[in-house]
């Protein structure tokens, strides 16, 4: 018996008992470790946690063909859409239960005319896996628990006390340089409580008014600085707008630490290592309060993080070598776990989000008809129209043969 006796039907079931077969040119599927792995520095060799496996995925190109196949393509895309999970009859590699995503559908009326293409991911589920969210525990405090951590151990990375009057005036110099920046930036966050705006300039106030005082006990100093970071963090609005305030925070900080640590020494170079690891897990903390749409923008999300955290690490390197120290142990090891838990969970997430939807339209039409055609109403209008970045014309007709992106909100 060859591996063509072997192979079956590409069959999918779906949880309201709906059997669908189809045609398919190749398989593939995903798997492997969760295996995070937090550096430190001057140490050759980092800490590698097995986590268990990862779910299986299986990303499959099938398709409909024939003079009927419009028919049974739309059968097909209602039951993708039904609560659930359903069977997968798998060419190689078994029978599945999974939650089938649909990323994409795809009609072509010159070459590949008579067939409906899909992209779909199937994600292998278990009753129990499938039940999770209704107890899960929830990652968004778990992370603010490791940011208090780790907040804990920035405190305690710094110099008891600064006597040095040349240390101290570049130290003052730069924290209300900073000031500055972070309150523009913080401003720039749309939908920001009221509360939480009169809550960063009191603080803000308190750090200027007590700073001579302040820059002589440096921890005293990072706890102000701390607490000013994580103040917009656990509010439940656009994640991207406060990432983006983090990130010309860490960039406006950055400027200059190096230049700074080489001529204050260690001692400034120490603060400065502990405020922009402030950025980095409050940054964190951030990245998991508010709403994500889609999975994209979750990967969005996660991109940011990471990116931050790079470059984050790559600023403590240069300013241990600057300043000719080492980076206290505890606070590189709870900032990393704190940075894998924030982009764990964000992951986790993600399963459960809608993927982006992608179709290369067949006819001309409008915004209004194209989105009640989708929605059955035009909440989501606004948001169609931003989301496809439609001007001009296509504000007023979209054309035949162009590609567009939605999500299903339900």
């Amino acid at each position: 018996m060859s591996y063509q006796d072997r192979l079956r039907e590409l069959r999918y079931t779906s949880p309201s008992g709906q059997s669908f077969t189809l045609q398919f040119d190749g398989l593939s599927r995903t798997g492997g470790k969760k295996a995070p792995v937090t550096e430190f520095p001057n140490q050759n060799q980092g800490s590698v946690q097995d986590l268990g496996n990862v779910t299986p995925t299986f990303p499959i190109t099938g398709y409909f063909s024939g003079a009927d196949y419009d028919l049974e393509a739309d059968r097909f895309y209602d039951a993708v859409h039904e609560t659930g999970p359903g069977n997968l009859s798998h060419p190689r590699w078994g029978d599945l239960k999974v939650l089938m995503i649909l990323n994409s559908q795809t009609e072509g009326f010159v070459e590949g005319a008579r067939r409906a293409v899909f992209e779909l991911t199937a994600i292998r589920v278990t009753e129990e896996s499938f039940n999770y969210p209704t107890s899960n525990i929830d990652y968004k405090t778990s992370v603010s628990a490791n940011t208090d951590t780790t907040a804990t151990a920035i405190t305690q990375s710094v110099p008891e006390e600064i006597t040095e009057t040349r240390t101290l005036a570049g130290l003052k110099d730069s924290i209300l340089g900073s000031l500055g920046v972070i309150t523009t930036a913080f401003n720039n966050i749309a939908d920001l409580a009221d509360d939480i705006r009169q809550g960063i300039e009191q603080t803000i106030r308190d750090i200027t008014n007590t700073i001579d005082i302040l820059v002589t006990a440096p921890a005293d100093l990072m706890a102000a600085m701390l607490r000013l970071y994580r103040l917009p963090g656990q509010e439940l609005i656009d994640i991207q707008e406060k990432l983006k305030a983090y990130e010309i925070i860490y960039t406006s900080l950055i400027t200059g630490y190096v230049d700074q640590t080489t001529k204050y020494g260690e001692q400034f170079g120490l603060i400065s290592v502990a405020n922009i690891s402030g950025v980095n897990i409050a940054n964190s903390e951030a990245s998991t309060y508010g709403s994500i749409p889609t999975r994209d923008n979750a990967g969005q999300i996660v991109e940011s993080v990471n990116l931050l955290n790079g470059n984050i690490k790559q600023s403590i390197e240069e300013l241990e070598a600057a300043g000719s120290f080492a980076v206290d142990y505890n606070l590189s090891l709870t900032m990393g776990i704190t940075v894998t838990n924030a982009i764990t969970g964000l992951i986790d997430q993600s399963l459960n989000l809608p993927a982006e939807r992608v179709e290369i339209l067949d006819r001309e039409t409008t915004p209004i008809q194209f989105v009640y055609e989708k929605y059955g109403d035009l909440e989501q209008l606004e948001l169609f129209i931003e989301f496809n970045n439609l001007q001009g014309d296509s504000i007023l007709i979209i054309p035949r043969g162009k590609s567009v992106r939605w999500y299903n909100v339900s």
